[in-house]
């Protein structure tokens, strides 16, 4: 069996709802399995703040042959290497009483929140608009391969490939626009005693906003490295010689 909690309260200050769930527990107060399920949800619940709703734990009973005395002092909970916070994960709880000790938990953490889901078919290239995709809640914790839950990210991104509708939209789908591509014309900006100064140059890859491409100067064929500013501009970094 595992052990529920009523996550109603979770907005309330910390020291608070800890001795909310002291209070909850059906055993006598201090059990060892008590300490584990408080330590654990007060981690959990810490750990995911940031969200607007409370998550949904459910703490693994200790096993029957397990020999350890409850913890002298709170026990703390960690997320060990490697583990997921959301989903069927792993949570460790250390003790550093008088006689220490450290084990871990298996633990089922559901975190329902809108993430963005494809509305309409959309093809490989495509640009994201706000009518391409909507907010659905799902349990992220189930959402192995990413999310978004940000409904302004994916505006203005393109499609990295064709979507169908219903499918869940990840940053891994997503790319930024091209604003310069290999072998168009570009102009080159520098900035030199609070003048500016600007020349034509060939691209020679694609470039995203930020991105540092190659650009060969059309008069003087030499090749610079330049950040992408907007479409079609390109401009020399701070303390580079104009080319």
């Amino acid at each position: 069996m595992r052990k529920k909690l009523d996550m109603g309260w979770w907005h309330l200050p910390l020291s608070a709802w800890l001795l909310l769930v002291a209070g909850t527990t059906a055993t006598a107060q201090g059990t060892l399995q008590d300490q584990i399920h408080t330590a654990i949800t007060a981690f959990i619940i810490e750990q995911t703040r940031q969200y607007n709703s409370p998550p949904r734990i459910e703490v693994g009973r200790l096993g029957p042959r397990l020999r350890i005395r409850p913890c002298t002092v709170p026990p703390s909970a960690f997320q060990p290497p490697g583990s997921r916070l959301l989903g069927n994960t792993t949570i460790g709880i250390r003790c550093n009483g008088r006689s220490p000790w450290t084990i871990y938990v298996p633990v089922q953490v559901q975190l329902f929140q809108p993430v963005a889901i494809v509305d309409r078919p959309l093809a490989r290239g495509d640009t994201i608009r706000e009518g391409d995709f909507k907010m659905v809640e799902r349990d992220l914790g189930a959402l192995k391969m990413g999310y978004i839950t940000d409904a302004r990210q994916p505006i203005g991104m393109v499609a990295k490939r064709p979507l169908r509708i219903g499918a869940l939209l990840t940053p891994q789908l997503l790319e930024a626009p091209r604003l310069v591509r290999r072998g168009e014309q570009v102009t080159i900006v520098a900035e030199s005693g609070g003048l500016e100064i600007r020349a034509s140059g060939e691209a020679l890859a694609d470039g995203a906003r930020g991105d540092l491409v190659r650009i060969r100067n059309t008069t003087s064929r030499k090749v610079i490295e330049a950040v992408v500013v907007e479409p079609g501009v390109v401009k020399v970094r701070t303390g580079s010689h104009f080319p």
